[in-house]
């Protein structure tokens, strides 16, 4: 894990801008940094490196491959790094390091840009080919790892955080209005190429870069370069048992992959399914291998037992005998370093959840540990959030699936997982909504705050396809849980990896179909057969949901007299966007600031303005 930044221009560009963009993220990469210029001044490449593998000077960056003739800088990793090393030696290339980076030029080398199929793992690198004179970028499947640019006039930059495109003339400081007004009214973010800030825009999920080095920045190309198929059906066919096997195999797997390290690995534990999962699985290898690890688990906690899961974590612990570390996040905290984390994030987020993680991360790094499992991308992929049952009873409705639909829903009922978070009536009328085909309405409860010229935005449709929906929330509403990863492990220098988006894993979910997707009474039945024996039923059987859940509401009315005096404050931009009358008479009501995430949107962009010294 590590820090990036490039610049392509038609004229020379100083040592001092490319000094810059990555000075501004030395917490990306504190084991060292490197520069590289190339063609006359008028390309550089920039590094932080956060060493993971290979900690010998061997693994430094800029990297270059064959004498010179390629030239990388790489944010990530490529877990099976070792497999195709063994591969490309059989090809007849030699290495001087033991570094993934070395393998990706010379996948790229070998295979050109088809060698992105080869890799598993999150990556965001630029390779510069000096003889083709060519410039080749790519994020990975997911968007585990981020990867910004921006054109102006003849000259293109690359960056791992916004931050760095600002510390020259690249943009104008502008808030991206629509952008902002969509986040306020619905909390969508990170789900597109244009970010907050108007001008810099982002490589999505699964895209590729390409430059003619000759031609200039107008040759700048981009394209899509993977496409899992999805399983639209809903009828159980195939062999369960099958699936069930494959699923433990591959998630097995996947945290082995993961362990890969020369630092220290510990995980996150929630007392959530999918990260108790995790840790099990990793005590269930070191088992497996003979090795005596007594693995360090991170958990945020609370007083008040509403938001606490530490009963579930404490479980896991004991079940997989390992060193735990509890921390408590508090409203007064978040207040004192909200500056530090907004800077962090890079654009506004629409929790305080997103504190109880920074929290984690920092306790890790405090901790010594440098790489974190976390359970990111299990309920996309495995359909574990609870509004996603009323879409799937509607599909077995609508494929004809009522002996199915009858059975799963007697035995959802059983478990108490239908009403775990809604009213069963209002279950029942998202389900009939749903198989009707009936758009349910999904408003804003800040739209009257909204001034006239935001009134036309709207939220982005989900699919009515119950497999076609969890493949649009890996590819869209995922996206900003893994930027608040990213950012908040980057900020105490620590590299976050996600098992459960292992590109074969997901891949065997988006094949299976949907009718198995929620089984006996439960969401996530694959994780949970698979834990079966390993996990404590205690947990592998919870049918309640939090992850980094904070009190959110009560810290609100602990300290809305302030908050008030924030968001009315006459130098709030956030005036901007919102009616001044109507926010104090949204503020003033009893119950509409309270209960959702509206109010620490709000607060959100009016601190991210602020900081950043954006314009509207």
């Amino acid at each position: 894990m590590c820090g990036i930044a490039a610049i392509f221009s038609n004229r020379p560009i100083s040592f001092a801008t490319i000094k810059k963009m990555t000075d501004i993220i030395e917490h990306r990469g504190p084991d060292g940094e490197g520069h590289q210029s190339l063609f006359e001044g008028k390309l550089w490449l920039g590094h932080r490196r956060l060493a993971i593998v290979d900690l010998s000077n061997n693994g430094s960056q800029p990297m270059s491959y064959k004498n010179g003739r390629y030239w990388i800088v790489f944010n990530g990793e490529i877990y099976n790094y070792i497999e195709i090393r063994k591969e490309l030696e059989a090809l007849g290339h030699r290495f001087v390091s033991t570094t993934d980076t070395e393998v990706i030029m010379a996948a790229y080398d070998e295979w050109g840009e088809a060698c992105l199929h080869k890799f598993n793992g999150m990556w965001a690198f630029i390779i510069v080919d000096t003889v083709a004179k060519t410039l080749f970028a790519s994020r990975d499947r997911f968007g585990v790892k981020p990867f910004y640019y921006v054109v102006k006039d003849e000259t293109i930059a690359f960056a791992s955080e916004i931050k760095q495109l600002l510390v020259e003339d690249f943009v104008n400081k502008k808030a991206n209005r629509d952008k902002v007004a969509k986040f306020l009214l619905f909390g969508e973010v990170n789900m597109e190429k244009e970010t907050f800030f108007e001008g810099v825009n982002q490589l999505l999920p699964s895209e590729a870069m390409r430059i003619n080095l000759d031609e200039g920045v107008g040759s700048l190309k981009t394209w899509r370069y993977y496409h899992p198929l999805v399983n639209k059906a809903m009828k159980r066919d195939g062999n369960l048992t099958e699936y069930q096997r494959q699923f433990k195999e591959l998630l097995f797997d996947s945290v082995r992959l993961r362990l890969r390290s020369d630092v220290p690995v510990g995980s996150c534990l929630s007392g959530g399914m999918d990260s108790s999962s995790i840790v099990l699985v990793m005590h269930e290898l070191f088992k497996q291998d003979g090795v005596r690890n007594n693995i360090k688990t991170f958990t945020s906690c609370f007083a008040n037992k509403k938001y606490d899961e530490w009963e579930f974590a404490e479980t896991i612990v004991e079940q997989a005998g390992a060193d735990s570390y509890q921390v408590y996040p508090d409203m007064n905290d978040l207040f004192n370093e909200i500056e530090d984390l907004i800077w962090h994030q890079d654009e506004p987020f629409k929790s305080t959840s997103i504190y109880a993680q920074w929290n984690v991360m920092r306790l890790a790094r405090q901790n010594n540990i440098t790489v974190l499992l976390d359970g990111q991308g299990a309920d996309e992929t495995m359909a574990g959030y609870h509004p996603y049952i009323s879409v799937y009873m509607a599909n077995l409705i609508r494929a004809g699936e009522f002996q199915t639909a009858a059975e799963e829903l007697k035995k959802l009922k059983e478990t108490g997982l239908i009403s775990a978070t809604e009213p069963l009536g209002k279950v029942w009328l998202k389900i009939i909504y749903h198989a009707l085909g009936i758009k349910i309405r999904r408003g804003s409860d800040v739209k009257e705050l909204l001034k006239k010229e935001y009134q036309h935005i709207t939220r982005t449709e989900i699919p009515s396809n119950f497999q076609e929906y969890l493949y649009t929330e890996i590819f869209g509403s995922l996206q900003s849980l893994l930027r608040y990863e990213d950012r908040n492990s980057m900020a105490f220098s620590i590299e976050a990896r996600t098992p459960y988006l292992d590109y074969r894993l997901v891949e065997l979910m988006l094949s299976i179909p949907g009718g198995y997707k929620i089984y006996g009474g439960y969401t996530k039945p694959f994780l949970r057969q698979a834990m079966k024996g390993i996990m404590n039923d205690k947990v592998r059987l919870r049918v309640d949901k939090k992850g980094f859940v904070t009190p959110e509401d009560i810290w609100y009315r602990e300290k809305f007299t302030e908050i008030q005096s924030i968001l009315l404050s006459n130098d709030s931009p956030l005036d901007l966007w919102i009616d001044k009358a109507q926010l104090r008479n949204w503020l003033n009501d009893p119950e509409k600031p309270f209960g959702k995430y509206h109010l620490w949107r709000l607060l959100s962009v009016h601190f991210w303005m602020k900081k950043f010294n954006l314009r509207g």
